[in-house]
């Protein structure tokens, strides 16, 4: 999440218009989903200059971009403001925010920020850091990085500056000043072992370790004779050494303050990559119908997520826009997700049916009517035969997608939910969604349950290790943490009444990092 500090910024993004028209539009490319009401100009050319971005951090790394499922899009929600993404987040310190899930990771991010400034944090900053965590939890989910290089890499690729002709890499975040000299207020050691929320860590510390974690992953990523002790640093702590005994690799960590401050006076390498070295596929942008548009306010709360209280509001705000338009499967699929969410599952039931009448091949259709009628059966009790009933809405959903993660875990939560047996079958769904989209922080902690309900310690060992290096893990990551304490010391009886807990009960799975 990136915290705003002193949001002295407004740098437009290039190519938005400075009035907002009324109408939505929907941009669709390979690796976004783009919602905004701006032009289509405008619109298009944000999601151009997104796929760009991706583009370059491949080519940057030497990644290939195989084949993924459309359904993993990030879906990129774009507000007026900082101030509207606050209202929305009920947050007030924040500028924008990314959400890792397994239905498709969310984010959302302003149009621009408040004030104009070379020290601004910009609009554009903020999508590029949400969107490098996604970047780097799907490309190297199998691997745990301390929060430092999180925050660090998030931040190394914030500030890419955009040209007619190609893209920089490697400026400075000026938003951050203060940690890019400041050694005293975070030092070497509290960096690399800890996370910007250790102690209540205040703001103006957490500014400090955002802009060390910058300096730091600059300092060593564009230098070729540095590369080495990055990655080898980084291979220790895939090993499983300790955040502690991986840091002395880098050497004493007085010595790295100093050379970081030293670094920070000297003209700092750039990189540049040509546009014409970063072929994108093209960008689809439509104008959504009047009935999304109505129901558009509510869709964004619930993808925002709700609770036992907001989830009500929300529910009944998605009824009325629906009203008027029963044979809309966008506005139906919402409505059905609002009511799932309000626990109306009957309700919810019955607008994914409407949703499917007109969209038969509906993902949130076919998925929400196979989790109220599950919902439905669990309240009614219901038999064995009702929730193989149940289930074929999952295995539908698997057959038009395979590569979707979502219908394996709704499949194995309902396998769950039944009381059955469990598959071989189920658990090899649950661990290949969990291959598919290894930045739910949710589903690595069911995957780490169901081997641990099996006593396959070891095997429990990387999901934990993901949540617990995640810096905003919050309670969760401590009790991982622990879990992976537990394993190293063989303490079983810990460790046999731990899936309670972890059985996809993370408490901040929909406030997003």
């Amino acid at each position: 999440m990136l915290r705003v500090w002193r949001v002295a910024a407004a740098l437009m993004l290039a190519g938005w218009s400075a009035i907002a028209p009324a109408a939505w539009q929907e941009a669709s490319s390979r690796h976004f989903r783009v919602y905004s009401d701006d032009t289509p100009e405008a619109v298009s050319a944000f999601a151009t200059r997104l796929e760009r971005f991706d583009k370059a951090m491949r080519v940057l790394r030497g990644m290939e971009d195989p084949p993924f499922s459309p359904t993993q899009r990030v879906t990129v929600y774009v507000l007026r403001d900082v101030g509207a993404v606050q209202k929305l987040l009920g947050k007030r310190d924040v500028a924008g925010v990314y959400m890792p899930r397994v239905s498709g990771a969310v984010a959302f991010v302003p149009r621009n920020t408040r004030e104009a400034g070379r020290f601004a944090l910009s609009a554009q900053a903020v999508l590029l850091h949400e969107y490098a965590h996604h970047f780097m939890f799907a490309s190297w989910g199998e691997r745990a990085f301390p929060a430092w290089y999180v925050e660090g890499f998030a931040e190394f690729n914030a500030t890419v500056v955009f040209d007619d002709d190609r893209l920089i890499v490697g400026p400075p975040p000026l938003y951050r000043a203060q940690g890019l000299i400041d050694k005293e207020m975070v030092p070497m050691r509290t960096l690399l072992t800890g996370t910007p929320q250790d102690d209540g860590m205040p703001g103006a510390r957490t500014q400090v370790f955002y802009g060390r974690a910058w300096l730091l992953t600059h300092y060593l990523t564009l230098d070729s004779s540095r590369r080495p002790l990055l990655s080898g640093y980084l291979d220790a702590l895939q090993s499983g050494t300790s955040l502690k005994d991986a840091a002395r690799l880098l050497g004493d960590p007085n010595k790295l303050d100093n050379a970081l401050n030293a670094y920070s006076r000297t003209r700092l390498p750039l990189l540049g990559l040509k546009v014409a070295d970063l072929p994108i596929e093209p960008v689809v942008v439509r104008a959504l119908g009047p009935g999304a548009e109505a129901i558009m306010p509510a869709v964004l709360r619930s993808a925002r997520g709700v609770n036992a209280r907001t989830a009500p509001d929300v529910a009944l705000a998605a009824r009325t826009a629906a009203a008027a338009w029963p044979n809309d499967p966008f506005v139906q699929g919402a409505l059905a997700e609002a009511e799932f969410d309000a626990k109306q599952f009957d309700a919810a039931e019955a607008a994914a049916a409407r949703a499917l009448a007109t969209a038969p091949g509906s993902r949130q259709a076919l998925i929400y009517r196979g989790l109220a009628q599950a919902a439905i059966a669990h309240r009614d009790h219901a038999d064995g035969a009702r929730w193989k009933d149940v289930r074929q809405w999952f295995v539908k959903a698997n057959r038009a997608d395979p590569e979707d993660p979502w219908p394996l875990v709704a499949f194995y939560q309902a396998l769950v939910a039944a009381g059955e047996p469990m598959t071989p079958n189920a658990e090899k769904g649950l661990s290949y969604a969990y291959t598919l989209a290894p930045f739910d922080r949710g589903l690595a902690l069911q995957v780490a349950a169901m081997h641990l309900r099996q006593k396959r310690w070891a095997e429990a060992v990387p999901a934990l290790r993901r949540v617990a290096y995640d810096p905003h893990g919050g309670k969760i990551a401590g009790v991982a943490a622990t879990l992976l304490t537990a394993i190293d010391a063989r303490q079983t009886t810990i460790l046999e009444q731990a899936t309670d807990i972890l059985d996809g009960k993370d408490p901040e799975a929909n406030d997003g990092d």
